[in-house]
Protein backbone atom coordinates (compact mmCIF):
# COMPACT_ATOMS: atom_id res chain seq x y z
CA UNK A 1 0.00 0.00 0.00
CA UNK A 2 2.75 2.47 0.96
CA UNK A 3 5.97 2.86 -0.97
CA UNK A 4 9.33 2.02 0.57
CA UNK A 5 10.49 5.62 0.34
CA UNK A 6 7.39 6.80 2.22
CA UNK A 7 8.01 4.24 4.96
CA UNK A 8 11.65 5.32 5.27
CA UNK A 9 10.60 8.95 5.51
CA UNK A 10 8.03 8.16 8.21
CA UNK A 11 10.61 6.16 10.18
CA UNK A 12 13.09 9.02 9.98
CA UNK A 13 10.47 11.53 11.12
CA UNK A 14 9.38 9.21 13.92
CA UNK A 15 12.94 8.95 15.13
CA UNK A 16 13.25 12.72 14.97
CA UNK A 17 10.18 13.10 17.17
CA UNK A 18 11.63 10.55 19.56
CA UNK A 19 14.74 12.71 19.80
CA UNK A 20 12.68 15.82 20.46
CA UNK A 21 10.58 14.04 23.10
CA UNK A 22 13.66 12.74 24.89
CA UNK A 23 15.23 16.20 24.88
CA UNK A 24 12.09 17.79 26.33
CA UNK A 25 11.83 15.12 29.03
CA UNK A 26 15.48 15.55 29.95
CA UNK A 27 15.15 19.33 30.12
CA UNK A 28 12.04 19.14 32.31
CA UNK A 29 13.70 16.63 34.62
CA UNK A 30 16.78 18.80 35.02
CA UNK A 31 14.71 21.93 35.71
CA UNK A 32 12.75 20.12 38.44
CA UNK A 33 15.92 18.60 39.87
CA UNK A 34 17.80 21.87 40.01
CA UNK A 35 14.82 23.60 41.61
CA UNK A 36 14.80 20.74 44.14
CA UNK A 37 11.12 20.22 43.49
CA UNK A 38 11.64 16.58 42.64
CA UNK A 39 14.28 14.30 44.08
CA UNK A 40 14.22 10.52 44.01
CA UNK A 41 17.89 9.73 44.75
CA UNK A 42 19.87 10.87 47.81
CA UNK A 43 22.03 13.41 46.00
CA UNK A 44 21.92 15.45 42.79
CA UNK A 45 25.26 13.97 41.75
CA UNK A 46 23.80 10.46 41.73
CA UNK A 47 20.79 11.71 39.81
CA UNK A 48 22.99 13.22 37.12
CA UNK A 49 25.18 10.11 37.00
CA UNK A 50 22.36 7.55 36.87
CA UNK A 51 19.71 9.49 34.95
CA UNK A 52 21.14 12.56 33.24
CA UNK A 53 24.09 11.00 31.46
CA UNK A 54 22.27 7.88 30.17
CA UNK A 55 19.48 10.12 28.86
CA UNK A 56 22.03 12.30 27.12
CA UNK A 57 23.52 9.14 25.61
CA UNK A 58 20.14 8.10 24.24
CA UNK A 59 19.63 11.56 22.74
CA UNK A 60 23.09 11.47 21.18
CA UNK A 61 22.49 7.99 19.76
CA UNK A 62 19.17 9.06 18.24
CA UNK A 63 20.77 12.20 16.84
CA UNK A 64 23.64 10.30 15.26
CA UNK A 65 21.18 7.82 13.80
CA UNK A 66 19.27 10.67 12.15
CA UNK A 67 22.47 12.27 10.91
CA UNK A 68 23.82 9.10 9.30
CA UNK A 69 20.58 8.14 7.56
CA UNK A 70 20.46 9.12 3.92
CA UNK A 71 17.37 9.86 1.92
CA UNK A 72 17.33 7.61 -1.11
CA UNK A 73 16.12 9.01 -4.42
CA UNK A 74 12.86 7.74 -5.80
CA UNK A 75 13.08 5.06 -8.42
Amino acid sequence: MYTDSYRRERRRKGLGWLLVSAAVAMAAFHVLTHLEAWRFLPSPQWQDLLVGYPTAGVIALAGFTLITMRARPRA
